[in-house]
């Protein structure tokens, strides 16, 4: 068993294969064209998320494509955005709309452990909506949460910055989280929904100097046939290490897809110089 984990983390950390410029443009091109199409077809997986939308909403902005441009027209038709009964579905429009009217919401100390919908409707609009104090406290927290539990904190935080937030300490936070979360990417070499998570969060916090080549090269790797990402790997679905599913469920599928898409897009049109260093 020894033998296998050491492996595994040679594995997830260290490529052996030479892989050149040309070869891995071509590589990442493909992943993003037909992972596009996929989203094109199966926005019920994904639509109904506002985490996902908003990567979604980045990755066309810096790529301008249409497929992405499609899925974001009809998102701004969605019933659910204008919900009278649903206060908080009106924040998502900003995703799409920066200036969208919102309500004045106040959202009552959640009493979970990361309120991620709570961070994110407060992160697109801190002018309207307000968090109880414990909430906004954790949010901004360095060290409140630990492995597993800081990806979303940290794409509160992204999103939150995004958004034109200002706080004390943002962007140091941020770099802090960035580099919590590179260092489980090094000793959890199970690719599962939250490996593609890690690399991608990392990118979303502009420190592609913590992304290794082969972690984005597993990634690629995994991409299925027709475009998209599983998000579960031999069984594993989830951060907890005993914890193993062999459902097939379609909303992992779309989380994983939409998130290693948004990984890849960010290399490609915003990191050239991440591809440049380790494809010379």
């Amino acid at each position: 068993m020894a033998i296998g984990l050491a492996l595994g983390l040679l594995d997830n950390n260290y490529s052996l294969r030479r892989t050149s410029r040309q070869g891995f443009d071509a590589q990442l091109d493909r992943a993003i064209d037909s992972a596009s199409n996929w989203m094109a077809g199966n926005t019920d997986a994904f639509e109904h998320n506002s985490a996902m939308m908003f990567m979604v909403a980045d990755m066309e902005k810096r790529s301008g494509d249409r497929r992405l441009r499609a899925i974001l027209d009809d998102y701004r038709k969605n019933p659910y955005l204008v919900n009278p009964f649903q206060p908080l579905d009106r924040v998502w429009r900003r995703i799409v709309d920066p200036n969208a009217p919102v309500p004045k919401i106040f959202i009552d100390d959640s009493g979970v452990g990361v309120p991620e919908m709570h961070w994110d409707a407060y992160a697109m609009a801190p002018d309207r909506v307000e968090l109880s104090e414990a909430d906004r406290a954790n949010m901004f927290s360095p060290t409140k949460y630990w492995w597993g539990s800081r990806h979303h904190q940290l794409l509160a935080l992204e999103i939150y910055r995004h958004f034109g937030g200002v706080s004390d300490g943002l962007d140091d936070t941020i770099n802090h989280l960035a580099e919590k979360i590179a260092f489980e990417a090094h000793w959890d070499f199970r690719a599962t929904d939250t490996y593609i998570q890690r690399s991608a969060f990392i990118l979303g916090a502009n420190r592609p100097d913590l992304v290794r080549r082969r972690w984005i090269e597993r990634i690629l790797d995994q991409q299925n046939s027709d475009g998209s990402w599983s998000g579960c790997w031999h069984g594993w679905c989830s951060e907890w290490l005993l914890q193993v599913d062999f459902s097939r469920d379609e909303r992992r599928s779309g989380h994983a897809t939409v998130q290693a898409a948004w990984a890849l897009y960010m290399l490609k049109y915003g990191y050239p110089t991440w591809i440049e260093a380790h494809y010379p």
